[in-house]
């Protein structure tokens, strides 16, 4: 007994001694840049719709957030060593153009809506924060939604990027592939004459609703594809034209990191 019970401390002392060594390696290397190819890193996106002031608000909580929830999530991730980046920052990086964080994440919102404007916007400028926001340009000024006035200003902020999530919110997996890259060009075309230059062709599906063969002719005309599948994108299999995106729901930071590895493992990426 006396035997087995040294074992098991002994392994314990291990299983201690090994975690502790983690951890002080990750801290110890928090900061680090890497080109890819040069470490395998995980690159989460995580999605937001709408922001809001109070719980009251919420009918769907994959749809809205409270002010206060998302604040303690990017501070935590913050805290936690992650290093918010932008789109261009992303497709630079898979060029091998530029070196990313060790632990480099890309905040959206999907849909535009004026929780944007009002909350994340104001937050992203106060903090330094680069966030993206994915209109529908059939929307854009009508109730509930930010307005091209506001898409502008947030825009000129430089900490705000504008990318498409289509023309008008429809289900483009019964799409004909070509009737879709019409809608996207559309799209992107516009949201460029309304900025006022031109913008890296990045774009949504919305419901995260697709056909392989338009993905595939979105990708044969460079535009980045984004989907909503919870899994994680990994550096060594980077594909910028199908890239994995996560909810952060009410999770704190701690939570969500857990499910950045949970999800990690189970996918592969």
């Amino acid at each position: 007994m006396k035997k087995a019970l040294k074992i098991i401390g002994i392994i314990l002392i291990i299983i201690i001694v090994a975690i502790s060594s983690i951890f002080i390696y990750d801290r110890a290397t928090i900061n680090n840049q890497y080109k890819i190819g040069e470490k395998n890193l995980l690159i989460p996106i995580i999605i937001y719709h709408d922001i809001v002031e109070s719980k009251d608000e919420i009918q769907f909580d994959y749809m809205q957030t409270t002010f206060d929830t998302f604040k303690e999530q990017i501070n935590g991730l913050i805290k936690y060593g992650y290093k918010p980046i932008t789109y261009k920052d992303l497709i630079e990086y898979s060029k091998g153009e530029k070196a990313i964080n060790k632990k480099s994440f890309i905040i959206t919102f999907d849909d535009g809506y004026d929780g944007v404007y009002n909350y994340a916007y104001p937050f992203a400028v106060e903090n330094n924060i680069p966030i993206t926001s994915f209109l529908i340009n059939n929307d854009v000024g009508t109730e509930g939604y930010y307005t091209w006035d506001e898409a502008r200003e947030m825009d000129k902020s430089g900490f705000v990027s504008i990318y498409s999530h289509s023309m008008k919110h429809d289900d483009y997996d019964k799409y004909k592939p070509e009737d879709l890259l019409e809608d996207v060009n559309t799209s992107l075309s516009q949201i460029e004459e309304e900025l006022g230059h031109s913008i890296e062709k990045v774009f949504t599906y919305p419901c995260g609703l697709y056909s392989e063969e338009g993905r595939k002719l979105l990708e044969e005309n460079g535009i980045v594809q984004n989907f909503t599948d919870s899994k994680i994108n990994q550096s060594n299999k980077l594909n910028i034209y199908g890239l994995h995106r996560m909810y952060a729901l009410e999770d704190p930071a701690w939570k969500i990191i857990l499910k950045i590895e949970y999800r990690h493992f189970r996918y592969g990426g």
